[in-house]
């Protein structure tokens, strides 16, 4: 197991406009206020990251077809759609992780909120959803870096929540990693608290065919010989 802390966090403006609704193709643009306000709130964020992750690997037993189960030596099971299990076939290792920045930025959001600040709060919070999410593709480009120093490859990453984990397979990954050692619960309806948190997995293994979908972790992951990596 691993845990990682002090990372220092840089915020790109312009994904915080993105996450905004704000897009250089479309022809409305943000008031100059709007920038302020941005950049203003960039520079406080920094007081409010509490950037922490944790990962580990477990060896795979068996991958189950078709029940999309995958037992891990440790006795615990994850199930995924068919889609990921095929993607996960030949995996040697299944890494688990969580990432989260903490609570103290949501505190400031509430308080914009309770003072009517909405503007404020809606762009702090774009920003720590920004933050979460180049923290959590941080920590994912040093597996794929570790990986990468055994000659071994790893898969995109997959988020429960989405079209290909069931949001409910957050209790095994909280069943497995202890993540309270970096202060992230898990609700009875499967939500992390605090909200700035996110939990993955990644296949690691020898030979994996290489898929059209692509890992934004690569904008910053050093392993070259990594086949999900972008090419332009």
């Amino acid at each position: 197991m691993k845990r990682i802390e002090d990372i220092k966090l840089k915020i790109d403006k312009e994904e915080v406009l993105r996450y905004q609704g704000y897009n250089k193709r479309k022809a409305i643009k943000p008031k100059e206020i709007i920038l302020q306000i941005i950049e203003e709130e960039i520079e406080r964020a920094c007081n409010l990251y509490r950037p922490q992750g944790i990962y580990d690997s477990f060896k795979i037993k068996k991958i189950s077809f078709p029940e999309e189960r995958i037992d891990l030596e440790n006795g615990f099971s994850i199930y995924f759609n068919h889609s990921v299990t095929g993607l996960l076939k030949g995996a040697e290792y299944l890494i688990l992780g969580v990432t989260t920045i903490g609570n103290a930025l949501e505190s400031k959001i509430s308080g914009y909120f309770v003072k009517n600040k909405y503007t404020r709060a809606f762009v702090l919070d774009a920003i720590g959803t920004v933050a979460v999410r180049y923290l959590s593709q941080y920590v994912r480009a040093m597996v794929c870096q570790e990986a990468k120093e055994k000659n071994l490859q790893t898969t995109k990453h997959f988020t429960p929540g989405t079209a290909e984990w069931d949001i409910n397979q957050q209790k095994n990954i909280f069943n497995i990693i202890p993540a309270y050692k970096i202060g992230v619960e898990l609700t009875d309806s499967f939500m992390m608290i605090p909200k700035k948190s996110l939990s993955w997995a990644i296949g690691v293994g020898k030979n994996f065919l290489k898929s059209s979908k692509d890992d934004n972790s690569c904008r910053i992951c050093q392993a070259v010989n990594c086949p999900y990596r972008k090419t332009n």
